[in-house]
């Protein structure tokens, strides 16, 4: 960050962030993030009374990031008609892998992620994520049984197949971010000031045979 740019409490996170992508959250200190920043650890306590209120801090900002994000297109209903039922659902599970492929959305990921054990706030954020998520599935679902391009279902069923849905996709990612992560920390050309330089083309072929079977389902 230059010098003339002003410190604010989401550049003070995001370099938080990034240094607990880079190394873990537990190994992450005040002046790592200073570093990242270019200022000196000093002036982070005008922000943060302590590293604890800065993780704290940073909990509720990547919630509250979480709550604005939208799985699913807002037209589903309008895709749902337009599209077989397993293009609709691979497109709703590559749109969230492609979001959690960029910044910030990787770091907060694996940041609640790792969190969750030990925080009962992150334990939080990631439930209300994964509920979020499965949701917006039945939403889609509900939308591609309205066109008739799954079988009716009862709510019961409706709930189940969409927490299934949720469950599926959640898993996928985060063995997908895990070795994504491992890509990019192993790049010989990066290190931490480059880890979203590399720019390997993305591969959803695991995650879409399984979509394919959920979708077998429904038919």
């Amino acid at each position: 960050m230059a010098k003339s740019e002003k410190v604010t409490r989401e550049k003070i996170i995001l370099a938080f962030l990034d240094s607990c992508f880079a190394k873990n959250a537990g190994g992450t200190s005040l002046s790592d993030v200073a570093d990242r920043l270019g200022i000196k650890k000093a002036s982070l306590y005008n922000h943060y009374e302590s590293r604890d209120a800065m993780v704290e801090d940073c909990i509720r900002w990547c919630g509250d990031y979480y709550r604005k994000t939208y799985f699913i297109p807002t037209d589903i209903e309008a895709i749902s008609e337009r599209y077989p039922a397993e293009n609709v659902m691979k497109a709703i599970v590559n749109r969230w892998f492609k979001m959690n492929e960029k910044e910030p959305l990787m770091q907060i990921y694996s940041f609640i992620e790792s969190e969750k054990y030990i925080s009962t706030a992150a334990a939080k954020i990631a439930q209300e994520t994964r509920e979020k998520l499965s949701n917006q599935a039945k939403q889609a679902l509900r939308s591609l049984a309205k066109a008739k391009k799954i079988i009716d279902l009862e709510e019961n069923d409706l709930e189940t197949l969409a927490k299934m849905f949720a469950s599926l996709t959640v898993s996928s990612l985060d063995s997908y971010i895990v070795a994504k992560k491992i890509e990019i920390r192993s790049n010989p050309e990066g290190g931490e000031g480059s880890l979203f330089d590399v720019k390997s083309e993305s591969d959803y072929s695991a995650v879409d045979e399984l979509v394919t079977t959920f979708c077998s389902m429904l038919k």
